[in-house]
């Protein structure tokens, strides 16, 4: 496909866009500004209702007027082998990003593009926190075009039978394809279900503590509200547990139903040397990646998703550290879970001559342990000395009981094995994570101990790709030494192509 460097408009149809994606982060990243300002509105408007109308009627207006001359000032084209932007109403931006840099694309179809044949393209080069192009609103087959050309790009340090090995067309081959039921456990595998749990037993616990004090009538009245609300059957000591219950069904529901429109009719490929990954049920999209510009592999388990046998896996760009969870962010690609045989399937594919059942993880030193023995000793000490003076129930000691075990059971989870030219690391707690990766993508490494290891000859050795930083921790000095010398020793012979 031939492309004109002339410059070009989006369609005016991503005014809807850019004022759709304006309230999601004005509502989800920052509702704090918002709350109040609706607050003071509300307020303002019992004095003054025909000002506040006027005042709205204009912001309106403007943020109409920002808009469109927002969208009459983007202009992109292809030239010379890059993308260049031109954007900005009152201080212009200028773009250029060579295709050669591009590691990662988001093709999306949002309904309100699609009857008429438009789709928006997201682009992302290696090392970016968030997407640098942006282009919503232009035609399909155009954005499949400058999709394909940024994903077969090769740069041009790779070699020359390289090139010359992917000039055919490559064969599609469907590796994974998610049903309901996958989605439904992978939404409620989320681990935002379980802290949301912990905040609500906080909340409705300092609730019922505050239910006798004269200052707290705000609190008693809604725990009579919540009881007048219950059936009368019901003990008064089955309120609370309950009701916890009840919000953490309500978050399984609304975690279940994101999981379903994000990735209904998901289907992964892999086309010659890159991999394509289709979703969506209000949005369909579709997000490549080349194979080379994977910087390591993770394998994501909750406490839920245990019970099910079932893991989430992530390839991830380079990039920004991201949160340890399953849906990740930014170019990360997804493939949610996965039973045993499609994980093995899936690192297979990924990594041919990995043996994934073979593995064997070296322990790290049980000296792991006491740092966090202490820390939640000396939280014990504490609350104990609080319950003696005050009136906190004596049951609260009762909570420390479940640390020791669990810290015991996160000791056993931790380990780490080299296999080849790759290097797998394992922790977690209840569940079970792994992260893999190839040696000739360190970025930096470094040995370290504090003086209590040093006493026991013992060291941590921290790991720094291009996607994120990684730690094996209390393992002999000497270990580490020759571990770090082996990695190093890897990314110095290396010929393979670091991005």
């Amino acid at each position: 496909m031939t492309y004109s460097s002339d410059w070009h408009r989006v369609s005016p149809l991503a005014i809807i866009h850019h004022g759709l994606n304006f309230l999601r982060q004005l509502v989800g990243s920052n509702p704090g500004p918002l709350l109040g300002l609706v607050a003071g509105t509300v307020a303002f408007a019992r004095e003054s209702p025909l000002m506040i109308a006027t005042t709205a009627l204009t912001l309106v207006l403007l943020g109409v007027v920002m808009a469109v001359m927002g969208w009459l000032r983007f202009l992109y084209r292809v030239h010379d082998g890059a993308i260049q932007v031109q954007q900005g109403v009152f201080i212009r931006h200028k773009l250029t990003l060579a295709f050669e840099r591009i590691q990662n694309v988001r093709l999306e179809r949002p309904v309100y593009l699609r009857p008429f044949g438009l789709a928006r393209l997201t682009i992302e080069s290696a090392g970016s926190a968030s997407e640098e192009v942006h282009l919503p609103g232009i035609p399909l087959a155009e954005a499949e075009g400058l999709r394909d050309r940024a994903l077969n790009e090769t740069p041009s340090r790779q070699a020359p039978e390289a090139e010359a090995a992917g000039a055919d067309s490559p064969t599609t081959q469907e590796l994974l394809r998610r049903r309901p039921s996958d989605l439904i456990i992978y939404g409620i595998s989320s681990p935002a279900i379980l802290w949301g749990g912990a905040i609500a037993a906080s909340l409705l616990g300092a609730l019922t503590r505050n239910m006798g004090d004269a200052r707290n009538q705000q609190a008693e009245q809604a725990m009579n509200t919540l009881l007048e609300a219950m059936p009368g059957w019901l003990p008064d000591f089955l309120v609370l547990p309950l009701a916890i219950l009840l919000l953490l069904l309500l978050m399984a529901l609304a975690s279940m139903t994101m999981a379903l429109l994000r990735y209904q009719g998901y289907q992964l490929f892999r086309e010659g040397e890159r991999y394509r990954v289709t979703s969506g049920l209000v949005t369909r999209r579709e997000q490549g990646i080349r194979h080379q510009r994977i910087q390591h592999l993770h394998l994501a388990q909750s406490f839920v998703a245990r019970l099910f046998r079932r893991h989430h896996l992530s390839c991830h760009p380079i990039g920004p550290s991201l949160p340890d969870q399953p849906d990740g962010g930014g170019g990360v690609l997804m493939a949610p879970s996965l039973t045993p045989d499609e994980q093995a399937r899936v690192i297979e594919t990924l990594y041919p001559d990995l043996d994934w059942h073979s593995l064997r993880f070296q322990q790290v030193s049980a000296r792991f342990m006491l740092p966090r023995f202490a820390f939640w000793g000396l939280l014990a000490v504490i609350t104990a000395g609080w319950v003696t003076v005050s009136d906190v129930p004596a049951w609260t000691l009762a909570l420390f009981l479940p640390v020791p075990p669990l810290i015991l059971l996160n000791w056993r989870r931790q380990g780490w094995c080299l296999q080849g030219e790759r290097l797998i690391l394992r922790g977690g707690l209840i569940g079970c994570h792994y992260t893999l990766f190839d040696a000739y993508r360190v970025q930096t490494l470094r040995l370290f101990q504090n003086p209590l290891q040093r006493r026991a000859g013992l060291a941590n050795l921290g790991i720094r790709l291009g996607s994120g930083g990684f730690r094996i921790p209390f393992i002999p000095w000497e270990t580490g030494t020759r571990l770090m010398d082996h990695l190093l020793w890897q990314v110095e012979t290396s010929r393979a192509p670091w991005l």
